[in-house]
């Protein structure tokens, strides 16, 4: 038997919580019902925004002095816990839907996981919800998953320091416990945590709402939210130990939701994997490793570094396309990668990584700080006892500005438009308290919670308040290890400015924690099923990604409903027919049904444009095939040639695989065909053509082919029977290929 990868002891991992000063010896001890002490309005913070200057270092852009904007700060009500010893640490505040209204929801390390009217501050009757002084460090996430209108709370319990016990819990609005997950460990784990530090990210993953987070232990694991349900694909084998938060999101605008997310790595050797030190962005299948016969099968891909990555990514879009940034830990001494915070493309390849002054442990936040419409990332940073903010251009990573501030920056910098400026503050949470920063400038103009001593290793929450206000809840810790909450109010704000385009308000961006600034719109994807009895037919696409369906196959969606970038020119479909992919000029491949994404040429700079594609016959891979006769060759697809090298008479615009032999053969616009591994069947090249040829597809046996013209009109060759065409339709856009059986 394959023993599963080495791991170093959970409970010596980097403590990601320590407390500054007299406050950094922490217990576990159980604490009691919260003792409430509130005020409304009785602290008022005065401010001004927005004065127009420019500080920090790297900007080049000019701006306009925007007019001062006087911002107060009210202290409306504040709850003390009563849980000396475990208080409020890395769980950051959130905001649910529970009865009597909207309520923040939190955790700490005596065991609790609290809820408190957003309005008042009193306690939810039922709340808090007791896991028998397991910590919890986990930001709870939120989702209706009853109709009711009120949300369920999803948790993770345990921590670094207490690795054998918690796993993932779900709680009713009630308080209830909904369901409670085990880590569900190989049996090759020696060592097997159960904790889940990590907070569950909220998405359909698989046609319902569902919840998803790594663990301490060797596996993470998907959820449906409803009932705790292991979904098809899950535990996925992650090797090590897992403290980020997942992104959810459609990084390939074909209608899934990826699982986006970070992780520990250790020497060793697992399941046809070896594994070094270090750590690693992942972006995963929704359907984990459903259908690959490997545990860590379902990986989209990956990037490799030799620090750990325990700073939760960030997704969204920058300079026209899809990003993602992270930063990483301080397990390992030496690391190269130590302070970087990093952006991939959607492929997990670096555009840009900046060395920052200290450890980037922290979650990035993607905002709009300048008012131009377009993300930047703020992070922050552990500098010794102290720390710094840091604004960065979302495109280069060059810097716009960055501060010193007067505590570590643990938690992660949250958002919100005080002044009504059209831009995103930066509030940001320190060991000294919560400094909030002029997102323009740079600018420090106040802090919460310094008055009472607190700090902060967490998120602050921004809401939109029932009054119509910006409100802004702080969740800490005082000098006897106690947790307090604070709720303030913004003066003359609106709080209907909170989740606008480019704000990220809360830990991880939204109530769900997608850690999603925003991506493109996805794909039109329907529920489809491969036909029974097997496929038979074809299916052509035209240049809009429209999506046309000959024979028993399945429509399975289209692109019909985007703007794209570059016109659809190829398609491919499954070998059970079961989906399809779409290919644009630009290499950009879309994926439907089951359809799985093995990459694209979309990040290269083409000589020539794609003109068509091609599938493996075991549907691991593809081929796509430009104009010049250019062959790029993906997943399981082996090269087995091109026409790259020849002076065509025409271009080449399209290719089919012949599945005896797993050749391929090119078709050119004349209908001339270039055979590479792959027996030649005939041609159109001496036929006089009203419309030009645009595509071909071969026979499930592999004994012919079918070429397809723009008009829709099909010509068959050797063994391939002519089911019927599109000759005759009036088409609003021409056919630019066909796939099929």
């Amino acid at each position: 038997m394959e023993l599963a990868c080495s791991r170093r002891n959970r409970a010596s991992a980097p403590a990601p919580a320590e407390m500054p000063g007299d406050r950094r010896h922490l217990t576990d001890e159980l604490g009691g019902a919260a003792r409430g002490r509130r005020g409304r309005g009785r602290v008022v913070l005065g401010l001004a925004l927005a004065t127009g200057a420019l500080w920090g270092t790297g900007s080049t852009e000019a701006q306009a002095a925007p007019l001062p904007h006087a911002v107060s700060f009210g202290l409306d009500w504040t709850q003390v816990l009563n849980d000396i010893g475990g208080p409020v640490a890395l769980s950051s505040p959130n905001v649910a839907t529970l009865a009597g209204g909207p309520a923040v929801v939190v955790g700490d390390r005596a065991g609790h996981v609290y809820a408190f009217g957003l309005a008042s501050g009193t306690g939810v009757p039922n709340w808090p919800v007791n896991t028998g002084a397991v910590p919890v460090d986990s930001t709870p996430s939120v989702s209706d998953t009853t109709g009711s209108g009120l949300d369920s709370v999803f948790v993770g319990v345990g921590n670094a320091a207490t690795p054998t016990e918690g796993g993932y819990l779900g709680i009713t609005p009630q308080g209830g416990t909904q369901w409670f997950m085990n880590v569900q460990n190989p049996a090759t784990d020696t060592a097997p945590a159960k904790a889940v530090q990590a907070s569950m990210a909220v998405g359909n993953l698989n046609g319902s709402t569902d919840v998803v987070a790594g663990s301490l232990g060797e596996v993470g694991q998907a959820m449906a939210a409803a009932n705790g349900a292991m979904l098809g694909g899950f535990p996925w084998f992650q090797a090590d130990s897992n403290f980020t938060t997942p992104a959810l999101g459609d990084v390939y605008g074909n209608g899934r939701t990826d699982i986006v997310e970070g992780g520990d790595s250790s020497a060793g050797f697992a399941y046809g994997t070896s594994y070094s030190n270090g750590g690693h962005l992942r972006v995963l299948s929704p359907t984990g490793n459903a259908g690959t016969g490997n545990p860590g099968g379902g990986l989209v891909c990956e990037y490799n570094t030799d620090q750990t990555v325990q700073s939760s990514p960030a997704v969204g879009v920058m300079g026209g396309s899809v990003g993602i940034v992270f930063g990483t830990g301080a397990t390992f001494g030496g690391a190269t990668t130590t302070n970087d915070l990093i952006e991939t493309n959607a492929h997990c390849t670096p555009r840009w990584i900046d060395k920052l002054d200290g450890t980037t442990t922290s979650s990035p936040a993607l905002a709009d700080i300048r008012g131009n419409g377009q993300l930047d990332v703020l992070e922050g940073t552990r500098v010794g006892s102290g720390g710094s903010i840091w604004a960065l251009d979302g495109v280069s990573g060059a810097a716009i500005w960055h501060q010193a501030t007067a505590g570590q920056v643990i938690g992660s910098v949250v958002t919100a438009d005080l002044t009504g400026g059209g831009y995103q503050d930066a509030l940001v949470p320190t060991t000294a308290g919560v400094e909030v920063f002029d997102g323009k400038s740079g600018a420090l103009v106040a802090t919460l919670g310094q008055s009472a001593g607190l700090a902060f290793q967490n998120s602050p929450l921004v809401t939109d308040d029932p009054n119509g206000t910006i409100g802004i809840t702080i969740a800490g810790y005082n000098s006897s290890n106690q947790g307090v909450i604070q709720h303030y109010e913004v003066s003359e704000s609106r709080g209907s400015t909170v989740n606008e385009t480019g704000a990220w308000p809360m830990f991880h961006h939204d109530p769900q924690l997608t850690g999603n600034a925003g991506l493109p719109s996805p794909v039109v994807e329907v529920p489809c099923n491969a036909p029974r009895g097997g496929p038979v037919g074809y299916a052509m696409t035209a240049a809009d990604g429209g999506v046309f369906n000959y024979g028993n196959l399945p429509f399975c969606g289209s692109t019909g409903n985007l703007l794209l970038t570059r016109p659809v020119v190829g398609m491919a479909v499954t070998p059970d027919g079961g989906g399809y992919w779409l290919v644009a000029s630009d290499g950009g491949v879309f994926a439907f049904g089951d359809a799985a994404f093995h990459g694209s040429a979309g990040n290269l700079v083409l000589t020539k444009p794609v003109v068509g594609m091609a599938v493996t016959p075991d549907g691991g891979g593809y081929w796509l095939v430009a104009s010049d006769g250019g062959v790029f060759a993906y997943g399981d697809a082996a090269f087995h040639g091109s026409a790259g090298n020849l002076r065509l008479t025409r271009p080449v615009v399209g290719m089919a695989v012949d599945p005896q032999t797993a050749g391929y053969w090119l078709v050119a616009s004349d209908g001339g065909i270039f055979s590479y591994g792959a027996p030649f069947h005939g041609s159109a090249g001496a036929l006089p053509l009203v419309k030009p040829v645009v595509g071909m597809m071969s026979t499930k046996s592999g004994g012919g082919y079918r070429l397809a013209a723009a008009d829709g009109g099909i010509f068959s060759y050797g063994t391939a029977p002519f089911y019927g065409s599109a000759g005759g339709l009036p088409l609003t856009q021409p056919v630019v290929a066909v796939a099929g059986f």
